[in-house]
């Protein structure tokens, strides 16, 4: 199970903005070992498992923050940690000694070509999410479009609605069927009260995959079912025009992907030597980084949010096969999506969209940059506390529900937001004029596209556009390609406010919901929509201004606001874009919205594995409990070996408890004998020694192969 003392904080994050609460998630249970500069993996399997602590009042409490209910606490000492360390025994030395270099070299071209396999195969799923959507929702619009063209309100709106609802019925009955809350295992029947609002096929996954790769054994979170059920929910949703994103959800499904190597031991033997939980966690680090660089179509910066954000344990080896990881599945995606007839391959991912080059910023822009960050991160800030509030709500209220009436509830709840997220896009255009297509001004672009993109005519005659049509009743990808066109006069100031506003509250709501979605598009288009707003503004006093690059810096600064991501968000922004020549006021933006949302809430990633009574233990406690001692939060009596044991001392202790392993240690008189010095202490029954060395550890599994 993996009992380490150490765990390192995620990069990026601030050590004593977290309570390191051992009663609010942060238990021993699922505590795994760093990778420590110059540090080894001193860990003893079970030695800290399964913690009974003693209470939380004795311990320093930040007032208000994380306080878990009893029922929570009592579901998560079923929880199990992963075994990522490796057993110092006899038998693995001799399996050592007799290895050989070619078995060695075997060894390490499997993983090579299992993170070959990996790129291909998150490749051709992200392919086949973009392409189902853009047809999906093609034919959407073509059946709605005919009815628009004929002035035919009622009949086109029906349509409309009609085609979302079942789309998101389709996604969240899809979520309930492959959800493994939905039908819990018998051995974690705290799952169905606790957490069963909270299938794994839903929202993004990257709390889950977080908690994953931190020690945290989360039951089905990387399952194949799993897995289909947030591909096939994704589309769906996606389709049926809800403030979501594809983004978040492919890095779980990078993951899943990542993980189900594992399961081809049973169609080949080349996989068994690879069916343990630390080649697994290499493989889904792996995955997760894959299935960020597949979105965005961006290797590096999929490569360093893995590192940054969602892995615990990295590694220098583990570097290059993540990047020759993504360096495959975002050639795979490129390669698909020009087709097979073409020899020019453009590095496009899920979302892309050109950049002009001809026109920089000048350094009194500077200071606006700044306050986009401010913006950003407090506007972030907000949608981080309000959204948890809500799932919070959503969990206490609709979650606890019984008798089928929670899943019910689930339905019910995201129908009623997709027919209000359709009412809202269809209707709202309606209050906005007809603009003429020739009052844009065009500028000349050092892009892909030479042109401006294309309007939604919506109802308006031919030669006129409507501009919130063009925002809301699209594809989630052209609105974003409209917001950082370099024209002028496309959208007005009321426009971009009513469609910030709008699209803020709808994600917002939409977020959390029982189908799967991410937050990444619906963050930039707001943050894009906040941003060319000020371009707009700062247009009007210089006419050099170009807001297209206020866009962008927004959308930085609102990703920023809401994930706290730095470097891994710089660099996929500049690789997304092709925009180096803007690399300096997007780290100043990134910079400043991470800085001014650190001083209100945590993210929100942090704040959902909270809620989701997730274990993440950080590497540093805060300031208040770093004069604790191991003795203050342990109980008695101790279960532990000595070096040299009978075999039926052995087997008693086995039966005797349910640990996973136990502590091997001297100067000790052996199991249930002996004096223990001052200032020892224990968790759930088993004893920690200051003074004692703690030699090797002894599973369940060892014993089980031994005799």
């Amino acid at each position: 199970m993996g009992g380490r003392l150490n765990k390192p904080a995620r990069r990026g994050s601030s050590d004593v903005s977290r309570p390191y609460e051992y009663g609010s998630g942060y238990g021993f249970s699922g505590l795994t070992n760093p990778r420590h500069p110059g540090g080894a993996d001193t860990s003893s399997d079970g030695f800290f498992a399964s913690a009974t602590l003693q209470s939380a009042t004795t311990l320093p409490r930040a007032p208000g923050k994380h306080r878990l209910t009893p029922m929570a606490k009592e579901g998560m000492k079923n929880l199990q940690s992963l075994n990522f360390s490796l057993i110092d025994s006899l038998l693995y030395r001799d399996y050592l000694r007799k290895t050989t270099t070619l078995s060695h070299v075997k060894h390490t071209f499997g993983k090579w070509f299992i993170c070959f396999l990996i790129g291909v195969l998150v490749g051709l799923v992200a392919w086949g999410i973009k392409m189902s959507v853009e047809h999906t929702q093609d034919l959407k619009f073509k059946f709605t479009a005919n009815k628009v063209q004929e002035g035919r309100i009622a009949i086109a709106f029906l349509i409309y609605a009609s085609a979302n609802t079942i789309f998101v019925m389709l996604a969240c009955v899809l979520v309930i069927f492959s959800g493994p809350f939905s039908s819990p295992p018998p051995s974690l029947p705290f799952i169905s009260s606790q957490w069963s609002f909270w299938p794994l096929s839903s929202s993004s996954g990257i709390p889950e995959v977080m908690g994953y790769l931190n020690g945290v054994k989360i039951p089905s979170a990387m399952s194949f079912k799993t897995l289909v059920g947030k591909v096939l929910s994704l589309v769906l949703a996606y389709s049926s025009g809800l403030a979501i994103g594809p983004e978040g959800p492919m890095i779980h499904i990078g993951s899943a992907v990542g993980a189900a190597v594992g399961h081809l031991r049973k169609a080949t033997n080349f996989f068994w030597k690879y069916n343990n939980d630390r080649d697994k966690r290499d493989f889904i680090s792996t995955g997760a980084a894959t299935g960020m660089a597949a979105a965005f179509g961006a290797p590096i910066g999929g490569v360093l949010f893995s590192i940054e954000e969602a892995s615990s344990f990295w590694s220098r080896q583990l570097t290059w096969r993540t990047f020759f990881c993504c360096m495959i599945a975002t050639f795979t995606v490129n390669f698909l999506l020009q087709g097979f007839g073409t020899v020019d391959i453009h590095d496009s991912g899920l979302l892309t969209f050109g950049l002009s080059r001809a026109y920089l910023y000048r350094y009194v822009e500077l200071l606006c940059f700044f306050l986009l960050g401010i913006l950003g991160g407090g506007l972030g800030a907000v949608f981080v506390y309000f959204n948890v509030r809500l799932n919070k709500w959503r969990k206490n209220t609709l979650g606890s529900l019984r008798g089928g009436r929670s899943d019910l509830a689930k339905f019910a709840e995201i129908l009623l937001i997709g027919l209000a997220t359709s009412s809202i896009v269809f209707f709202l255009s309606f209050k906005f004029p007809c603009r003429q297509v020739s009052s844009i001004i065009p500028e000349p672009a050092v892009c892909e596209e030479d042109a401006a993109v294309g309007m939604v005519q919506f109802f308006c005659k031919p030669g006129f556009y409507n501009e919130m049509a063009s925002l809301l009743f699209t594809n989630p990808d052209a609105a974003m390609r409209r917001l950082f066109d370099r024209s002028h006069n496309m959208f007005t100031l009321v426009g971009l406010s009513v469609f910030t506003t709008v699209y803020f509250i709808l994600s917002l709501v939409t977020a959390g919901t029982a189908v799967a979605g991410g937050l990444f598009i619906p963050m930039m288009m707001v943050g894009a929509g906040m941003g060319r707003l000020m371009g707009e503004l700062m247009l009007l006093i210089s006419p050099e201004t170009d807001p297209s690059i206020y866009a962008l810096i927004g959308a930085s600064s609102m990703m920023a606001g809401y994930s706290r991501l730095t470097i891994s968000l710089v660099v996929i922004m500049v690789e997304l874009t092709e925009g180096t020549q803007y690399l300096l006021p997007i780290i100043m933006a990134v910079m400043v919205a991470k800085w001014t949302a650190d001083l209100f809430t945590e993210s929100l990633y942090d704040n959902l594995m909270h809620l989701k009574c997730i274990p993440f233990l950080h590497s540093k406690p805060p300031r208040d409990m770093q004069a604790l001692e191991v003795g203050d939060v342990m109980a008695e009596p101790v279960v532990s070996l000595r070096e040299v044991e009978r075999v039926g001392d052995v087997l008693a202790m086995l039966r005797s408890n349910n640990h996973n392993g136990f502590p091997v240690v001297s100067g000790f008189d052996g199991f249930g004998h002996g004096r223990f010095p001052p200032g020892s202490g224990s968790i759930n029954g088993q004893r920690y020694f200051p003074s004692a060395t703690a030699l090797s550890s002894i599973d369940h599994a060892d014993i089980q192969r031994d005799t």
